[in-house]
């Protein structure tokens, strides 16, 4: 898709322009941010060689059904790798990123596994997600977390929200190739909200425990608790990471019930 050049009623009116080395450095500036906290290792972090991933051609990405400009952004995204957990790393409240370099996604792709990995496995025909838009999250379950659908007509992101608790704000005219936002959620640049996360992150709003993000509103106890020990351990001036580390990771032992609901 070409960019339509536009005003975006979602965003003030702006112009906007999809520009793929934005994306790029929005989520490797994001991903780095993260790894000076007590949670993902930066070695998690992967970028793709000079060519790009291997793996994402458009031969390998057939059933997936995107076009070309999402085939060439995500060849050259950086990823973060899962780390043997359920989902791998939450990057906001059950939220967790997808990787496009790593199975199922891997040559040859395994279309069941990587068609579960999209918010629209369930829908109509007509109502799958469009051949220029691309999932980079995903939920932990229909109830929470966030599918943020990434736009190349415009770069920006869209959470995914089919479902009868969400009355359609329509903003678009039929003939616009943003019109699939209007039965979805908000329409966000991806560089501001990232930097929005990266601040709750830094600021102790949210925090990292295993695979779960904690905020107030979650459970207030279980935050304080958190925060304390990171504060403990020096944040943010002077931050002792490996020490703040095994100290979550104790807690984490001991607060089973509430991390994993059992």
């Amino acid at each position: 898709m070409s960019t339509p050049n536009l005003p975006d009623p979602r965003l003030d009116g702006r112009v906007l322009a999809y520009d793929p080395e934005a994306i790029k450095t929005a989520l490797s500036t994001y991903y780095y941010a993260l790894s000076k906290l007590p949670y993902i290792e930066a070695s998690d972090i992967v970028f793709p060689p000079a060519g790009g991933w291997p793996n994402i051609t458009a031969t390998n990405f057939a059933p997936l059904r995107k076009n070309e400009t999402v085939i060439a952004l995500l060849k050259h995204l950086p990823y973060l790798r899962n780390p043997g957990l359920p989902k791998g790393y939450a990057i906001a409240f059950e939220t967790f990123p997808l990787d496009y370099s790593a199975a199922p996604f891997t040559e040859p792709l395994d279309v069941g596994a990587a068609e579960g990995l999209s918010p629209d496995q369930y829908e109509d025909e007509d109502e799958k997600i469009k051949s220029w838009v691309v999932p980079l999250t995903m939920s932990q379950d229909q109830y929470s977390g966030c599918w943020w659908l990434l736009d190349t007509t415009d770069g920006t992101v869209t959470e995914w929200a089919h479902n009868d608790s969400m009355e359609p704000e329509v903003d678009y005219e039929d003939y616009d190739p943003r019109a699939w936002r209007n039965v979805c959620g908000e329409t966000r640049l991806l560089g501001e909200l990232l930097t929005e996360w990266r601040e709750k992150f830094e600021s102790l709003d949210w925090i990292a425990s295993s695979e779960k993000v904690w905020d107030e509103e979650m459970n207030a106890e279980n935050h304080a608790q958190l925060q304390r020990i990171i504060r403990e351990h020096g944040w943010p001036h002077g931050f002792r990471r490996e020490e703040c580390k095994e100290a979550l990771l104790a807690w984490d032992e001991e607060h089973q019930d509430d991390l994993y609901g059992a």
